[in-house]
């Protein structure tokens, strides 16, 4: 038999609220040059039993040391040439695949292949977008595009060997990996080429671990992406070293209103010192932010984000919300 030519690879763990549909948006893309690996952390909530409903799964479920750790065992057990990661909470949109089975045909050179991406939100029983990039130099693969806008690491086809090349995803960080995967990519020059179909949505819900907002991982996200920039500033092209201290004082600054709301001076204070470092117009910066969040402030009856969403978890107190 041949080799599958794309191999998709879904880390999980206690997905069994959303594996289902996850499941369901691959089906009416499979064909014979398709292998679909479930690669599970020992799920106890029902994950396995839904996926073992899928005869086309090849499912293995062990204990590891987080998501990129799944997503590169997935990756080193891959048959495929191309590489695919589909998270256990996200979609499939329909023709994605054949997309990809055109680009890799049209870009003999290609090691990545991008197409479009879109987060949804569920409102009212209905889902619509809260962000999306479909403008091709946007979906370049560059180190401002990288370190400034979505990474969108599962809108992107990898092939195995040039993923395998530059060491999969590094376990260093729990939450940005992919990231710091993809900065690596812009540094070394990998060849990427970009498709115009939507080949990837994400689900904007409360228990995801990155696309949600206020969520208790907010604020670990934000110091692993203070990380990766310092420790791609010490091998990034002096051109980029600007990129970086911009996307820099973008951390600094939501660390910075995350202290305010929270009331943690010393954070803020480390926060002012860092920013002001990389940018001497930071305190400017911040300042519109404060002022930008003023209506939401009186809004809320003069809460913050964070008391807001404390006070949201009693059902005994009433807000006055929008």
């Amino acid at each position: 038999m041949q080799p599958p030519l794309i191999s998709i690879i879904t880390p999980s763990f206690h997905a069994a609220g959303t594996i289902g549909e996850t499941l369901d948006s691959v089906l009416p893309q499979l064909s014979d040059d398709v292998e679909h690996l479930l690669i599970d952390a020992c799920s106890t909530d029902g994950t396995l039993e839904i996926a073992g409903k899928y005869p086309h799964l090849s499912i293995r479920s062990e204990r590891d040391k987080g998501i990129y750790d799944g997503m590169n065992k997935g990756a080193a057990l891959a048959a495929g040439e191309w590489l695919l990661f589909l998270q256990a909470d996200d979609w499939l949109p329909g023709g994605t695949l054949d997309a990809y089975r055109m680009a890799v045909k049209e870009s003999p050179m290609a090691e990545v292949i991008c197409g479009s991406a879109e987060a949804l939100k569920e409102s009212s029983g209905r889902w619509s977008a809260v962000w999306s990039v479909t403008d091709r130099d946007q979906k370049k693969l560059t180190f401002k595009n990288i370190a400034l806008g979505e990474p969108m690491i599962n809108a992107r086809l990898f092939r195995k060997s040039s993923f395998e090349k530059m060491g999969g995803f590094s376990l260093e960080y729990s939450l940005a990996s992919d990231r710091d995967f993809l900065l690596r990519a812009a540094e070394t020059g990998v060849v990427q080429d970009q498709v115009d179909a939507m080949t990837y949505r994400y689900r904007w819900h409360v228990g995801s671990s990155t696309m949600t907002e206020g969520n208790t991982l907010s604020k670990k996200l934000r110091q692993e992406n203070l990380k990766i920039s310092e420790d791609h500033l010490r091998s990034v092209h002096p051109a980029d070293r600007g990129i970086l201290k911009t996307w820099r004082a973008r951390l600094g600054i939501e660390e910075g209103m995350n202290a305010l709301e929270t009331g943690e001076g010393k954070v803020f204070f480390n926060a002012l010192v860092s920013g002001c470092r990389d940018q001497p117009l930071w305190p400017f910066y911040l300042a519109i932010e404060i002022v930008k969040s003023l209506p939401g402030f009186v809004m809320r009856g003069g809460k913050t984000r964070t008391q807001a969403r404390n006070l949201k978890k009693s059902p005994d107190v009433k807000l006055f919300t929008l």
